[in-house]
């Protein structure tokens, strides 16, 4: 087989092409003049419309030995980029993708074509780039298998590994979902032909710890690669858990394949696998739902089959589990959706004051769902499926609309409105938000912004960025529920904010628990020295108020001073007064 492009077979009695592809390397006498030259050769004019989207072509047996080479040489070789030939192209891959290249390779012997998937290259000088490789075999060349090399643009996603040695090429739960999310708004909004395929391999871990170690080498690698070669662009492939997985893939691949090829994997490498193996796949396009809302439902399915300990996911019951997850998640969605565009939905008040004096320093607006004693659930379902970031918005817009019916009153209280860590971190969140303020002017700085953690925030530095742009706008930050769940000493110490709310268990335990009575001391110790000012919550009895000024707190929120009411007008006007007559600071006599 020829080694570069001027080595190309060509009819007989016709000269070289005329105008080499971009990158071939040329070592060709002279051209013949314009006027004698005739037409290139087929091959000639593949190889020109190979190098249209591509930087190298390379020809291989389906082992990867290779037999031609033309194009850029893409660091693989000091030489001429006819070098490669005969050596092995596994010899130009990082190690950790060798595995990978073996199934791609094989995907185009029984596929007969592959998309460009993302592999790692390694430079004749050890130094490793991504590219896209993408392949095909012809009935007409038995034996050969033709891929283009494009070089890519920027790494892949870095992710975990499946266990200790492991090649470390599968993306984790997290960046997984990140991913799901895009590629199923890409299929519904481009007609791309993605599904999704959920898989269980029960027992996994508990067979890979009893296996030589050479052995659970190859397992774990050998389904890290498979499951890589088989996903959309080789880079769509995660590990859910210790024996769950998800693989974005096109649509020629299907759940009994994949079960067959992980089965034979294990069998390979000598394991018993005491549970079985089951898969669940979808078509990513079909949905009666918008693309953003099969998404979240999508994205929301998946973090069940995450989460679950057993019966809604196991391997009797995954297909039927996952159908009716998904189901339940559109159906749900759906609910929700109308709920936010219907503005289903009222706002309550309920006094934050002063301990010393009962003076409200300001109102928290909670929202209420017609029908349902707590919003609780739809809050948490709704940052969920990432439907918060909506909700979060309007809500804002609402309270901004009640203060300007009310801008002439003497005494307008600031308002505090929740704001979810997940919407606080998106991308759009402060344009948005600003596009809702921005009308109300100076209106809008009565504002004080809550942040509630009910998700955990894995970047707090990112988040406290936006924070410091909001509080740089004139906008006052309360960190939510202190010590409760994920609002941790560490969110206290990574956040620059104003306030800090105590969570009210340690409020209402601490006179008759000496162990929420020390967590509630160093709470309040530690805010102090960070020199916020303090909100107790939960305050319902004359002791719990005595304590927390006993301690220095400032603020008190619960229904000693106060029920969440309708009646914004009752708060506009002198509260204060009203309050004193009616005993809402008689725990300081």
């Amino acid at each position: 087989m020829a080694q570069n492009a001027d080595a190309l077979p060509l009819q007989p009695g016709a000269p070289a092409a005329a105008a080499p592809p971009r990158g071939v390397e040329r070592r060709a006498a002279k051209p013949a003049p314009a006027t004698a030259r005739p037409p290139p050769t087929n091959r000639d004019r593949f190889v020109g419309f190979a190098f249209a989207a591509a930087d190298l072509l390379i020809e291989t047996d389906p082992k990867g030995t290779i037999l031609f080479a033309a194009g850029a040489r893409c660091r693989l070789t000091p030489d001429d980029v006819g070098s490669l030939v005969g050596s092995s192209l596994h010899a130009h891959v990082a190690p950790t993708d060798r595995k990978y290249l073996d199934v791609l390779l094989n995907r185009i012997v029984e596929k007969a074509r592959i998309k460009p998937a993302r592999v790692v290259f390694q430079g004749f000088d050890g130094h490793r780039f991504p590219a896209l490789l993408g392949g095909c075999r012809l009935e007409s060349c038995p034996g050969s298998l033709f891929l283009t090399v494009l070089l890519a643009s920027g790494p892949r996603h870095e992710a975990p590994s499946i266990g200790p040695g492991a090649a470390g090429q599968l993306l984790d739960n997290h960046t997984f979902t990140a991913i799901l999310e895009d590629r199923i708004v890409q299929a519904r909004e481009k007609g791309l032909d993605n599904g999704l395929t959920l898989l269980l391999i029960e027992g996994l871990q508990s067979m890979v710890d009893t296996m030589p170690e050479g052995a659970a080498a190859e397992v774990r690698q050998g389904i890290d690669a498979y499951l890589r070669g088989i996903s959309a662009d080789g880079d769509s492939a995660g590990q859910l858990g210790a024996d769950r997985f998800g693989i974005v893939h096109t649509a020629d691949v299907d759940g009994d394949e994949v079960q067959t090829h992980i089965a034979g994997i294990i069998k390979e490498a000598g394991g018993d696998l005491q549970g079985g193996i089951r898969s669940w796949s979808l078509d990513m396009a079909d949905s009666q739902l918008d693309a953003a809302d099969a998404a979240r439902a999508l994205v929301y399915t998946v973090q069940a089959f995450v989460s679950a300990q057993g019966g809604e996911f196991t391997i009797a019951s995954l297909e039927d589990g996952a159908q009716r997850m998904l189901s339940d998640a559109v159906d749900r969605i759906g609910r929700a959706r109308a709920t936010i565009e219907k503005r289903d939905f009222f706002v309550v008040y309920q006094p934050i004051v002063e301990l010393e004096t009962g003076d409200v320093h300001h109102l928290e607006a909670l929202t209420r769902l017609e029908g349902m004693p707590s919003p609780a659930d739809f809050i948490t379902f709704a940052e969920d499926v990432g439907l918060i970031y909506d909700f979060d918005l309007l809500l804002t817009q609402s309270v901004l609309d009640t203060l300007k019916a009310y801008h002439l009153e003497p005494k307008l209280p600031d308002v505090a409105i929740n704001l979810s860590a997940k919407t606080l971190m998106s991308p759009l969140f402060l344009r948005q938000f600003q596009a809702v303020t921005e009308p109300y002017g100076d209106l809008a700085k009565k504002l004080l912004l809550e942040v509630t953690e009910t998700v955990v925030v894995s970047d707090i530095g990112r988040l406290n960025d936006v924070l410091q742009k909001l509080r740089s706008a004139g906008f006052r930050i309360c960190l939510d529920d202190v010590g409760a769940g994920s609002t941790s000493f560490q969110s206290l110490y990574g956040l620059q904010v104003d306030y800090a709310k105590i969570d009210g268990k340690f409020v209402r335990g601490a006179a008759g628990n000496p162990r929420d009575m020390a967590m509630l001391r160093s709470m309040v110790d530690v805010c102090h020295q960070l020199d916020l000012t303090l909100i107790g919550e939960q305050v319902e009895e004359p002791d719990h108020a005595r304590l927390l000024n006993e301690l220095r707190v400032t603020l008190g929120q619960g229904y000693l001073f106060g029920r969440p009411s309708r009646d914004f007008a009752y708060f506009a006007k002198d509260w204060s007064k009203m309050a004193r007559k009616g005993g809402a600071v008689l725990w300081k006599s």
